[in-house]
């Protein structure tokens, strides 16, 4: 038993170092990503889906990518995640570099760059990496992402 809560302590360990960094983060930045990684397990492999991904989401949730001319509202946006989710289509893997979370009253404003592998139905996968600017805010003692910008980068 005492091997099997070594071994899970260490990979806590190493979990935290990667998503968290080498960055020393307050408890209340640590909440922001902890939300944004459990946000993330939503499109997993096990992940709940498209409701769970829009609980994460406040109810005036915009998205816009850099240089479009379309914005996505919530409702939007949930219902391409579902239509994806249900097409069989995953976040196999990701990775972020957080940048910056500042904190003001009850909004946090956070740059991260994100690549993700996607794996599709049969066996397919893409690549995607993005620079984010968010607005997350704090609703019931939740954080919910508000708003984000969205930059395409190139993989490297």
């Amino acid at each position: 038993m005492n091997n099997k809560l070594s071994i899970i302590s260490i990979m806590f360990f190493l979990l935290s170092i990667a998503i968290y960094g080498q960055e020393e983060w307050t408890s209340e930045q640590q909440q922001i990503l902890e939300t944004m990684q459990f946000f993330s397990e939503t499109t997993a492999p096990n992940g709940k889906g498209a409701d769970a991904y829009g609980s994460y989401l406040s109810d005036d949730f915009s998205r816009w990518t850099i240089g479009s001319s379309i914005t996505n509202n919530k409702n939007k946006w949930v219902e391409g995640v579902r239509e994806w989710f249900d097409d069989g289509w995953r976040v196999s893997e990701r990775k972020q570099q957080n940048l910056e979370i500042l904190i003001i009253d009850s909004y946090a404003h956070t740059r991260r760059i994100v690549t993700e592998t996607y794996l599709g139905p049969k066996g397919d996968t893409s690549e995607s990496k993005a620079a984010l600017a968010e607005i997350w805010i704090k609703k019931d003692n939740k954080w919910l992402l508000y708003r984000v910008n969205v930059h395409p980068m190139p993989n490297d």
